[in-house]
């Protein structure tokens, strides 16, 4: 490798090393922390009320028509999330279109079910062995099993875990449970909530090579396998299961084409979730139940929608609103002169780390022109020809300040002897 060769290599080196540092350290500096806009769609007013942050302590409060007031106003108008205050303020029992709830019956009629990128099972990395709870476990709590199972192209293998052996007996049992259900190797999903901070157990759903749904429970030791009507053409992706005590839905259920259902308890009945707009990749997606308006709400760091929804799940109202971010704040704007990209690490929502290369057009032109006078007065004070210094001019023109940097971090070139 020639001299001019190993510079420009490490010139290089030296450019992305210093754009994946400097945007981090200037937004350590001047960066401003802005939260997600919270969105609901209020029961008691029949329209849609949100909560912004527009950076420090800036919080807003208002409606989808605009209408602005108090933090206490804006939780009165969601009187199912913010139950315990109502009660505190002598605001319950509550009439709402004829039906009057107490706390007892608005605690015990709202539920949250929330499904994020980082969640869907393709986008995180994941050991693949799961506790298989009992779920009667003939006690108060549910408590964790002495073995896992995981599930092979054969067949659904449980180990236990003191010994770390497989467990011919479990194994032969269970996998002859499913079998016999009609359950085809290898799997393509295991799903459940394998935690035991939840009222009950529901087991895991497992989807087969055919794309078959199966839902499996130990109960009393013993496998129990029901193959449910989930259409097999489906495609699903993910079943994002959640044990409730009302004991209405199972969770919610990702199609490969982005669509999401609830799992109804009644006979695995798939019930349609409003997704238009929803992309499973980028969006969380949130529903809000309560036996007035439950609702949909799924976000990214640019827009939010909601969808407000009859008790049996039929949409009756929506709003899609930008979400206030730093993109518009003085810091950001100086930050897309000053630098023409951010190369940056970014999860994407997701489990797994990538490279993602943000570029910042016409402003970050600007921060390159900038960059390249200085470069050129740097060459002319230190006497160096425009042909011998090409290469940096180059690197300038390319990187802006990056550019600029990695420049300045190499000893300047030496002059060929004799000249």
């Amino acid at each position: 490798m020639t001299p001019a060769h190993a510079r420009l290599s490490l010139s290089l080196v030296v450019l992305v090393v210093i754009a994946i540092a400097l945007p981090k350290l200037y937004d350590l500096v001047f960066g401003v922390e802005v939260s997600r806009t919270h969105l609901f769609y209020s029961p008691v007013a029949k329209t849609f009320v949100f909560r912004e942050h527009h950076g420090d302590h800036d919080f807003v409060y208002a409606d989808s028509a605009g209408r602005t007031f108090d933090r206490k106003t804006f939780e009165t108008r969601i009187p199912f999330i913010y139950y315990k205050n109502m009660d505190i303020w002598g605001l319950l029992p509550l009439t709402i279109d004829g039906t009057t709830y107490d706390r007892a019956a608005m605690r015990d009629s709202r539920h949250v079910l929330e499904l994020k990128p980082r969640e869907i099972a393709d986008r995180r990395p994941e050991i693949a062995v799961y506790p298989l709870l009992e779920s009667n476990p003939g006690r108060a709590r549910l408590t964790f099993p002495e073995d896992v199972f995981r599930m092979t192209g054969e067949e659904m293998a449980f180990l236990n875990v003191d010994t770390n052996r497989v467990d011919a007996d479990l194994t032969a049992r269970f996998t002859g449970a499913l079998t016999a259900a009609g359950f085809r190797f290898p799997a393509r999903l295991a799903a459940g909530k394998p935690t035991i901070l939840k009222p009950f157990d529901e087991g895991y759903f497992l989807v087969d090579a055919t794309g078959a749904v199966f839902h499996m429970k130990r109960v009393d030791g013993a496998p129990v396998v029901v193959r449910t009507p989930i259409p097999t053409d489906l495609g699903i992706r993910h079943i994002k299961v959640s044990e409730n005590a009302l004991r209405r839905f199972y969770g919610l259920v990702l199609a490969a084409d982005g669509r999401i259902f609830l799992l109804s308890y009644d006979d695995y009945r798939l019930v349609p979730l409003p997704s238009e707009g929803y992309d499973p990749d980028r969006m969380a997606y949130k529903l809000i139940l309560n036996p007035v308006h439950p609702t949909a709400v799924f976000d990214d760091a640019r827009t939010i929608s909601a969808v407000a929804m009859t008790p049996d799940f039929a949409p009756v109202a929506r709003h899609d609103r930008p979400v206030p971010g730093t993109r518009d704040m003085l810091h950001h704007r100086v930050a897309r002169i000053l630098f023409p990209f951010v190369l940056d690490l970014d999860d994407t929502g997701g489990g797994y780390l990538t490279w993602r290369l943000e570029h910042h057009g016409g402003s970050g032109l600007i921060g390159i022109a900038g960059a390249l006078a200085v470069v050129l007065l740097l060459l002319r004070w230190r006497g160096t020809p425009w042909r011998r210094a090409w290469p940096e001019v180059a690197l300038v023109a390319a990187g802006g300040v990056f550019g600029l940097a990695a420049v300045l971090a190499l000893p300047p070139r030496r002059r060929p002897v004799g000249a």
